[in-house]
């Protein structure tokens, strides 16, 4: 990635290319990214400690959080560019060599896209996935910037002219307003940032089955009301349950409640280094 990044920005200034800059810049941004990835890989896998006492689960969003919102300023950023261009008057550039240079890239790119996403399923990596996304959207990038110019070959005077004079610039906005509602950047910081705000689970299998053995659990024993509380942060789904019981709730002894959570555990169906379970038995409506 740091020979894309480099190789980008030096081909790009010596062609005078806008869009084979921005490709770099973006080469660059991935590059700050996959260094941030493999630092919250790292943190996520320690234990807690006296600092973070609900471990490190919640780097992982954030740090997805950040890189999503780079790649978002750079493409509102290379559009604005890309009109900016249009609008003084274009920038001519050679089409072969840029033509030459992106498939390059995109055979690059591609493989890489093609590596990370075989390793992200085998290993259920969300890291390695938003990494191969990455590398997906550098492949199309290359891959649309090559037909882009390859229509100066196809296009009748005068209107190859025409885009030859203004091909770079117009490319340069539209693949950064074409990335804007792609899966990544959009969708992948609207997702981290509700976990790195704690919103609500939206895991509907998770919130379905707790819910559906609260109401069983009701049905055989005295309580009142329930509330839940469950958020996925990183890796780790927080399960809170407050448990409103009335004066004839029968499990009063230890082992009896243990019970009663070892089943609503199981029904969460979650490995207990995914999981934080909590359980509130109360008498008293405001702890709930």
């Amino acid at each position: 990635m740091l020979f894309l990044a480099v190789a980008s920005l030096g081909v790009g200034l010596w062609l005078r290319s806008d869009v084979i800059i921005l490709d770099g810049v973006f080469s660059l941004v991935s590059l700050l990214g996959s260094g941030l990835y493999l630092l919250a890989a790292k943190l996520v896998a320690r234990p807690a400690d006296r600092q973070f006492q609900y471990g490190y689960a919640h780097i992982e969003p954030l740090v997805n959080s950040v890189n999503a919102l780079m790649l978002l300023v750079i493409c509102v950023y290379g559009f604005f560019n890309g009109i900016e261009g249009i609008r003084t008057g274009g920038n001519a550039v050679d089409p072969r060599n840029i033509i030459l240079y992106n498939i390059a890239n995109s055979a690059v790119a591609g493989c890489a896209w093609a590596y990370e996403a075989t390793m992200a399923r085998r290993v259920d990596s969300q890291l390695l996935r938003n990494d191969a996304r990455e590398w997906m959207i550098s492949l199309a990038f290359s891959a649309a910037t090559t037909l882009g110019f390859a229509l100066v070959y196809v296009l009748p005077e005068p209107w190859r002219g025409v885009w030859l004079q203004y091909a770079d610039s117009a490319m340069v906005a539209v693949m950064s307003l074409l990335f804007l509602p792609v899966p990544v950047p959009v969708k992948i910081l609207n997702h981290n940032l509700r976990e790195v705000l704690m919103m609500t689970s939206t895991d509907e299998v998770l919130v379905g089955r707790v819910e559906d053995e609260m109401r069983r659990i009701k049905a055989e024993h005295d309580i009142v009301s329930h509330s839940s509380h469950i958020v996925k942060i990183g890796r780790i789904h927080f399960i809170e349950l407050n448990l409103l019981v009335g004066p004839a709730f029968q499990l009063q002894r230890i082992e009896q409640q243990d019970q009663l959570r070892a089943r609503i555990w199981a029904a969460a169906d979650r490995p207990i280094d995914e999981a934080w379970l909590s359980i509130c038995l109360t008498a008293d409506p405001r702890w709930t």
